[in-house]
């Protein structure tokens, strides 16, 4: 077959055109936004420190300068701590942590089931408090524990106060960088 002079470079600029093309429609593709970068696990413990939370064996839990006690045989809030918990949940959200374990705790007062249930109605109560700030339902675990775990003796009136509690625990796996 003979080749025309003249197509040669025509052949060689349509290569270069199709080759410039392909390098501008590369440089013109869009990259998705990337979502900016979550405080570092680092930075939540610092924030849990911060905020009263000391680590134990299965987390991080709450011990607030103005504790979550209850009266006897009560589950509402009192205003400082319902003011206290909503302080505390805009807190663990600006962080990044958004999934918590509330439990619920009782004196040694009452039978086995109506202190299991008193102490599920206290953990709903803050429940309630933090999804009110921002917190989604379901990333509210309840744990209702009746007198199971006292923080202090039922023998004294003053321990029996401290035991009418809800503790609030942040879970290791929330402290991980997204």
């Amino acid at each position: 077959m003979e080749t025309n002079d003249r197509s040669e470079p025509v052949s060689r600029l349509r290569a270069l055109c199709c080759a410039g093309l392909l390098v501008l429609l590369t440089g013109c593709q869009s990259v998705p936004p990337q979502p900016s970068p979550p405080a570092d696990s680092a930075k939540r413990v610092e924030t849990l420190r911060a905020l009263g939370f000391v680590e134990s064996s299965d987390g991080w839990m709450l011990s607030l300068s103005v504790p979550i006690l209850f009266e006897v045989n009560r589950d509402e809030l009192k205003p400082e701590t319902r003011k206290a918990v909503g302080d505390l949940a805009d807190s663990l959200l600006r962080a990044g942590i958004r999934r918590v374990r509330i439990e619920g705790h009782t004196d040694s007062y009452g039978s086995r089931d109506y202190n299991i249930e008193l102490s599920r109605r206290r953990a709903e109560a803050v429940a309630r408090e933090l999804a009110a700030h921002g917190f989604a339902e379901g990333a509210i675990v309840r744990q209702a524990w009746g007198f199971e775990y006292p923080a202090a003796p039922n023998e004294t009136p003053d321990g029996r106060a401290l035991n009418r509690r809800v503790t609030i625990v942040v879970l290791p796996t929330e402290l991980a960088a997204d």
